[in-house]
């Protein structure tokens, strides 16, 4: 990735995030092949209003269970107050409360991966803050238009409190 094409970062704003059930499809990715996301969104898009136990209309991508290589799941979800039965084949994640550093992406979503370089390369350092091996959050609010891409997102990092 070219240098001058990384993100100068806003300081990020800290969050007591509450417990989250969520639900959703998840799939594996390698670190350097992450082209299947929008995909994944694709085929998950169809199910969101008819999620049993929806709570609202933010969806969620969540970066989990990455290992040394850097490969992680993605696993694209709404929240939901109990997880459902139906589709059998998504997955449920419990994620406990948790300390999260909150950084903006108010840019077009191809470019979330200069963000999150930007985060793990000096946001985080720079705030004074370390992850901790907690789930990952994209929060996508209402305001984001998953036709074109725009509208901004939140990722919300697990910090050490």
């Amino acid at each position: 990735m070219d240098p001058s094409t990384i993100p100068t970062l806003a300081p990020p704003r800290i969050v007591e995030g509450g417990a989250l059930l969520v639900f959703g499809p998840s799939q594996r990715y390698a670190c350097a092949d992450k082209a299947g996301i929008p995909s994944q969104w694709q085929r998950f898009v169809p199910h969101l209003g008819h999620i049993q136990g929806q709570v609202g209309h933010v969806t969620y991508g969540v970066v989990c269970n990455c290992d040394d290589a850097g490969d992680f799941d993605y696993i694209c979800a709404v929240e939901v107050s109990a997880f459902p039965s139906h589709p059998p084949e998504f997955t449920r994640l419990r994620i406990p409360p948790q300390t999260y550093a909150v950084f903006e992406h108010r840019e077009h979503i191809s470019s979330i991966a200069a963000t999150f370089k930007a985060i793990w390369e000096t946001g985080l350092s720079t705030a004074g803050y370390r992850a901790t091996d907690a789930p990952v959050l994209e929060r996508y609010g209402e305001e984001f238009d998953g036709r074109t891409g725009f509208g901004g997102l939140e990722i919300w990092v697990p910090i050490k409190a």
